[in-house]
């Protein structure tokens, strides 16, 4: 048994460099795994591809949330040391989700009747529905032991995990690619997906079996601790499906509305803008674990200095983030797969948008994870979901897939954008929450100032190679590090940063 008693701020640190890190060598394997894939299997194979797995979107609601409510339930007893506690939170969920790996099954495959109602293409692809089969099955496989790493999150050692993670992804996509040249075979393809997950959760099953050799014990929770528990997943479980429903029907929208290619195209775009989220995600999925940790052991005015000093680096990565899409997403394109799978620049607009906000809620999310903060928002997603999906149908007929984007960002400001804050404001910080959106306003006028600025420099920038995109880059570096600098050099935040990264450093 080895519970993690270094400091947060450590630990933190040490789970977001591993994650990163790990995480970009993926990412370059992905993007030439993409090159290939369009070259020798085809657009239409990955029109398909994004389109199951946004259905499977939909079926992660199936989880019920459990993943987020069992490292919630965890916090406490670990750091309590109460390794009873924490075997009876495992077993408990242990028994869930094996009745989510049926469940997802039967769901799963119960809508291979309605395939041909979501695909909209001019040539049928042979083998659709065994191809849709494979996907169930990987979603499916996802939850085999998966509740044993829960420990391994709550004790602040997502490290682990993510090394795991890096090298058998690595190993896949590196397998995936010779798949492509040598057979170009789609289902192979897949097959490969479904046993990298399988082969994961096994790694880390017994990782966490060595780690904490106790949760081999056979302890149950008591009737009144189930129904605490109960009550809890229950508050996740409203919230998860209705973040199912917001984020798992762009790509089937698209396909019916516009076109199984289409969402082929965008596909490429949402291979870039979620690695860039992955990374931003990354970073604070890191801080999850110690921000239970701080909401359990510390006071409201520390709480919300935390706070601020994330927001501050939220909104920097944000401006960086935005800006650059903004700028390069399109040359990128061009340069990865040709000019004739770049989408028009109405398209680009709402991609990035959708980023700002992805990124730029990032400290409310994961104090939202680190508090369980479920139970004051679970409808107010509800909301955003269903509005989302009337807009997504309207604007989608008028503006195509761009319509369907751009309702998914109004959908989120009219709703949740400014739900959420409150509550964590009114209730764990004890404060007004205007000062929050005065900063959103800021920064918000700190990132136009960059897009003018780099704009009018790129004027003088013409065509497409590695060379122009590096200087592209050079001056984004400089002029939105500059702007925020300036901003930003005198706060408190700032401050503080300065302060804890000079405490890591020595």
């Amino acid at each position: 048994m080895g519970f993690n008693n270094s400091s947060r701020t450590l630990n933190a640190g040490k789970n977001a460099f591993s994650a990163i890190a790990n995480k970009l060598f993926i990412l370059i394997l992905t993007f030439v795994s993409r090159k290939f894939f369009i070259k020798y299997i085809g657009i239409g194979y990955l029109g398909i591809n994004g389109l199951f797995a946004n259905i499977l979107t939909l079926l992660s609601m199936a989880d019920l949330g459990l993943g987020t409510a069992l490292n919630v339930s965890l916090y406490k007893p670990i750091a309590e040391n109460d390794t009873r506690r924490i075997t009876a939170l495992v077993n408990y969920f242990k028994v869930i989700y094996r009745l989510i790996f049926v469940g997802v099954l039967i769901i799963g495959l119960s809508l291979l009747p309605f395939l041909k109602y979501l695909i909209n293409m001019e040539e049928d692809i042979p083998y659709i529905e065994l191809y849709y089969v494979v996907f169930v099955l990987k979603s499916a496989v996802s939850y085999l032991l998966v509740y044993k790493s829960s420990v391994l999150y709550a004790d602040q050692k997502n490290f682990v995990i993510n090394n795991i993670d890096a090298v058998v992804n690595s190993v896949k996509v590196a397998v995936q690619i010779a798949v492509i040249i040598l057979f170009k075979n789609y289902l192979l393809y897949i097959l490969l997906d479904v046993a990298s997950v399988l082969i994961k959760n096994i790694i880390v099953s017994l990782k966490a079996d060595k780690e904490y050799s106790f949760i081999k014990n056979d302890d149950k929770l008591d009737k009144e601790e189930r129904k605490t528990i109960f009550s809890d997943v229950s508050s996740v479980f409203l919230y998860k499906i209705a973040w199912s429903l917001l984020n798992g029907t762009d790509n089937i929208l698209m396909s019916i509305i516009v076109g199984t290619i289409t969402v082929g195209l965008y596909s490429n775009y949402y291979t870039i803008t979620s690695a860039v989220e992955l990374f931003i995600g990354l970073l604070f999925t890191s801080l999850t674990a110690s921000i239970g940790n701080l909401v359990a052991t510390e006071s409201n005015e520390r709480r919300y200095s935390v706070f601020k000093v994330m927001q501050m680096v939220s909104f920097w990565i944000c401006g960086f983030t935005v800006v650059t899409l903004a700028f390069l997403m399109q040359d990128f394109v061009t340069l990865w797969l040709g000019k004739e799978y770049v989408m028009d620049n109405l398209m680009l607009i709402a991609i990035v948008i959708n980023v700002f906000f992805s990124t730029c809620m990032r400290p409310v999310w994961t104090f939202r994870e680190g508090t369980g903060m479920y139970r004051q928002i679970r409808y107010i997603m509800f909301v955003t979901a269903i509005l989302n999906l009337v807009l997504s149908i309207v604007l989608g007929k008028l503006l195509g897939a761009s319509g369907i984007l751009f309702a998914t960002s109004i959908s989120k400001v009219t709703t949740y954008f400014w739900y959420e804050p409150n509550i964590l404001f009114r209730d764990f910080f004890k404060k007004n929450v205007l000062g929050y959106y005065l900063d959103y306003a800021k920064n918000i006028s700190v990132v136009a100032i960059a897009l003018v600025i780099c704009g009018a420099v790129f004027h003088f920038i013409s065509g497409v190679s590695i060379l122009t995109i590096s200087l592209k880059c050079v001056v984004i570096f400089v002029v939105v590090n500059i702007l925020f600098y300036l901003f930003y050099r005198k706060t408190d935040s700032f401050k503080v940063l300065l302060g804890r990264l000079k405490r890591v450093k020595n």
